[in-house]
Parts: C-alpha cells; structure tokens; sequence
C-alpha cells in the first residue's frame, strides 16, 4: 500500500465478516536499520523499535502510518494519545509530522523489527522521497492500523489485481492463498526490472504489464488489459489496489464484465493520481 484517498481510511468494500479487527493505535517512534533495493523502482525499509517485540503479523493487508520529520527535524513530533488523528490536526503545520499509509511486508518479534516496501518515483512527494534517501539511523514514528482484507477462505478461484503500489500487498496476498486455489494476478509495473518472485501456493497465473509511458496513469495498462482475465469458475474472490480510478475501473469490470457479485470485491484506492494523499 502507498496510501488511501482520504485522512481516515482507504477506500474499501468487503465483506464484513472478512473485516480485521482493528488495534488501539498510539504512535511509536522508529529508526530505520536496513535499506535494501528489490528492483530498479521497489526498495525495502526495515524499522526497528522495542515495541515492535509484541507486534503480530496480521496477514496480506497489514498496514500502518508512517510519520516523518518536516523538514529540518531529526525526528517527527508524535502524536500521544490513541486521539492521534485530532492531536495531529490541533499541531502548528511547521511541526506535524508527514503522514503516510504503507502496507508491511513482514513482521519480525524477535528482533523487533518490521519491514516495509516502497515504490521510488524519484523527488515528487515526501513517501517517495524518504524511500530513495531513506539511510540507517533515520528516525520516524509509525501507527500500527491492522488489516483491511482477509483472504477469503470459501473462496477457490481468486482474482488479484494492482498496480505498483499495490506490490507489497498483493505480494502478501499471493502468500497466503492455498493449493487447492487458482489465482489469476494482473500486476502493472513501471519496468521490466520491477517484475519480482511472488510465491504461492497457488495455481497461479501472474501477469505483469510494464506501463511504456512513464507519464501516463497508473493503472492504464490494467484497465486495457482487463479482457485478458479469464472469467473465474467456482466460488470467486478478488482483491483490487492502486489508483483510484483503476480501482473502481477494475472492479466494475469484474462486476458488469465477469459477473462477480460485489460481495466477493474487496477494493482499495490508494491514490489519486495528481493529488496529494494528505494536505501537508
């Protein structure tokens, strides 16, 4: 996950018994302790702090709030309370924190440390930003938000669709299907290069779509590739991230297209290309 369209939450339907519980959230300050590149535009940030000895993994869709520092700190002023959201807004803009939502990759307790996937597009917005100068010792916060999705497990035929953006959580998704699952993942990436292993146990038919124009939308090269997807045979499920428009673009192909119930779409607009994902 990049981030959600809005200050709340991401922009979400499911079904509600495949909801996760949310955590009670207070920000926990971290500093950055690894940073390794996955492929010309994805990068991994690994955070440790001592809070994090007690954090689960709460499967495919775990994300979190990220807080880095404005410019000219060495570290963000968190928020103290659970009330993060309306303790952030009464902030001075010159000392509150940059919020942005990722989705974690992978938890690990016994060293207290999370990690989290990035996309680099360069010097255009602080998430980017941090991602390509991020060095270890960096210090920022983080709010741990739980899940949005579960996998469905009456589910046998799974659709996974998503742009870069959408990389770590699909990858998650991926992760978490069963044997007995076919799955069918259209994956639109910026190059070539970002074409990473994404295991499963699934049987699993894994498209990428490399978008030739860097200026172009993200999620264009899905939505005019959405005809490819063959049409899913017994108890369907599918999963959409990204862009927004791709988002509800995609998903209304599954419905008016394939004839996916909506009950079985779980989709997130993490963005909006153009806009910024908070006023900062």
């Amino acid at each position: 996950m990049i981030g959600s369209t809005d200050a709340a939450t991401a922009m979400v339907t499911d079904r509600p018994r495949r909801r996760a519980a949310k955590p009670v959230c207070t920000a926990v300050a971290a500093e950055v302790v690894r940073v390794v590149g996955l492929s010309p535009h994805l990068v991994r940030v690994t955070i440790a702090a001592p809070e994090f000895a007690g954090l689960s993994f709460l499967g495919s869709d775990h994300y979190l709030r990220l807080l880095l520092p404005r410019p000219g700190q060495a570290a963000p002023v968190l928020p103290t309370s659970e009330a993060w959201w309306t303790e952030m807004q009464a902030m001075p803009a010159v000392l509150r924190p940059i919020l942005r939502n990722y989705t974690v990759r992978a938890v690990r307790p016994e060293t207290a440390e999370l990690d989290i996937d990035f996309v680099r597009h360069g010097d255009i917005g602080p998430g980017s930003r941090f991602a390509g100068t991020a060095r270890a010792g960096d210090r920022i916060g983080v709010i741990d938000q739980g899940a949005l999705h579960k996998i469905d497990r009456s589910a046998n035929d799974y659709l996974v669709i998503g742009d870069e953006t959408a990389l770590p959580a699909a990858a998650g998704v991926l992760a978490d299907l069963g044997a007995g699952v076919r799955a069918q993942a259209l994956l639109e990436i910026p190059s070539s290069g970002d074409a990473i292993d994404l295991p499963s146990a699934a049987t699993l038919d894994l498209r990428f779509l490399v978008r030739s124009d860097p200026h172009a939308r993200p999620g264009s090269a899905i939505l005019a590739s959405l005809r490819e997807l063959r049409r899913p045979a017994g108890t369907p499920a599918a999963w959409i991230a990204g862009e927004s428009r791709m988002a509800t673009g995609a998903r209304r192909h599954l419905v008016n297209a394939l004839g996916l119930p909506k009950s079985a779409i779980c989709f997130h607009g993490y963005f909006r290309h153009g806009r910024p994902q908070y006023d900062d």
